[in-house]
């Protein structure tokens, strides 16, 4: 007697495959963009005489073009083909943006290199089309999902200040641009071609179950087509509600996040210290994921959501007094818990408030003025540091940022009569 098809789950639910490419992206956006400026910052500037206004101008430029235009290509997660291209030429560009800095000879080199050709890389390999596409295979485990989705990220975090710190100090600060492309290539060019657009184009149904859940009832999670399209969610206030708190909460990422080495080094911490503080920030970020994770799998997410946010604040309070190792780390575990689940908490609540059929367009528009703000976040922040001498200013209007998004994510609502899909 066979099985019909239908009915045999695979071994491993493809949609996971989904959330490992996303995670592993994640790393190397995170972890290769904004830490990668802050760590080389000191060895290229005693090197080649470049200005943090450079270097961070660069970073600058990578986080806002490759943003702005990687949102616009959210609503290519709605299409079957498209990632399939896109991303696999993404991975070769976010390789080659590292790889030639090795011979960066003049500024203009760099801003070539790592700036522009970093955008377009983190353009094609959007987090945008990733997010909606591990969106669309999830429905009832989406939590669980965004969870590992958003391991990426802090593993970055955790992994690329010592590695990169370790690799100047063995190697250089040429061949470690040369190596960590490398290492971009290598491990996520293969992992691009798994990427699919929805269960649906290859016979499967999200979660992996073999049919539809019930569509009454208790045990009934959610519609899986059910949700607005993208004109009708910029219709809502909701939208705009999480679209403002999203572009203010994005200040405190790419821009407070690259700036963490130099901080530290200028209050009296070594490169060690430094790269250790950022390391130990990286472990409790990664645990985070499962602890918000956690809750907002049990908990309404709104008022989680708004928790994290406020708690995050209170790490920048922190990062303020570290002025010796103790400190250091009592920041770094604080911050850690809090910090890191702006993006995992975002994913799980906008397909709660618009559904999961157009989430790739609606969220691709979400995201552009979150990008605009990564994009001028680490110039910003460098600029202001550099007017006021010290960075208390500049931290202390991340902090505010985010008591301004705990507060818009709290007042916000879902728009009624839209499934939970």
């Amino acid at each position: 007697m066979t099985t019909p098809a239908a009915t045999t789950a695979p071994r491993l639910f493809f949609g996971w495959w989904q959330v490992v490419v996303a995670a592993v992206q994640g790393f190397y956006a995170v972890g290769g963009a904004s830490f990668a400026a802050g760590v080389f910052l000191i060895p290229m500037r005693d090197d080649l005489g470049w200005s943090a206004s450079l270097i961070f101008g660069a970073l600058s430029l990578r986080m806002f073009a490759g943003g702005i235009i990687g949102a616009m290509l959210g609503p290519l997660a709605e299409h079957r083909w498209a990632p399939r291209v896109i991303m696999p030429l993404g991975a070769v560009l976010m390789s080659l943006s590292f790889v030639m800095v090795k011979w960066a000879q003049t500024p203009f080199d760099f801003v070539l290199w790592y700036g522009i050709v970093g955008a377009a890389g983190t353009a094609l390999a959007s987090p945008v089309v990733l997010e909606a596409i591990a969106v669309k295979w999830f429905v009832r485990r989406r939590a669980a999902a965004m969870t590992w989705f958003q391991v990426g990220p802090p593993l970055g975090v955790l992994a690329f200040p010592v590695v990169l710190t370790a690799l100047i100090a063995w190697v250089g600060w040429r061949d470690a641009w040369l190596w960590s492309g490398l290492s971009i290539l290598v491990t996520m060019l293969p992992l691009t071609f798994l990427v699919r657009s929805r269960p649906e184009d290859v016979g499967m149904l999200p979660d992996g179950d073999a049919a539809p859940p019930p569509s009454r009832g208790p045990a009934a999670p959610a519609n899986y087509d059910t949700g607005l399209t993208a004109r009708q969610a910029l219709r809502t206030q909701a939208f705009w509600l999480l679209t403002i708190a999203a572009f203010v909460g994005m200040f405190g990422f790419p821009g407070y996040q690259s700036h963490w080495v130099p901080y530290f080094r200028e209050v009296g911490f070594d490169a060690a210290t430094a790269a250790f503080g950022v390391f130990v920030f990286g472990i409790f970020s990664v645990s985070s994921r499962f602890v918000w994770g956690y809750f907002a799998s049990r908990y309404e997410v709104r008022p989680v959501f708004t928790i994290q946010m406020l708690l995050s604040a209170v790490g920048v309070v922190i990062i303020l007094f570290a002025r010796n190792e103790a400190m250091l780390v009592v920041w770094a575990v604080a911050q850690g818990l809090t910090m890191g689940s702006f993006f995992q908490l975002q994913a799980i609540l906008a397909p709660q408030y618009f559904g999961r059929q157009n989430i790739g367009a609606i969220r691709g528009m979400m995201w552009m003025p979150m990008n605009f703000a990564a994009g001028i976040a680490p110039l910003a922040l460098e600029r202001l540091h550099a007017w006021r001498g010290d960075y208390n200013a500049a931290f202390l209007m991340v902090l505010a940022f985010w008591l301004v998004t705990a507060a818009l994510v709290y007042v916000s609502r879902a728009p009624r009569g839209v499934g939970r899909g």
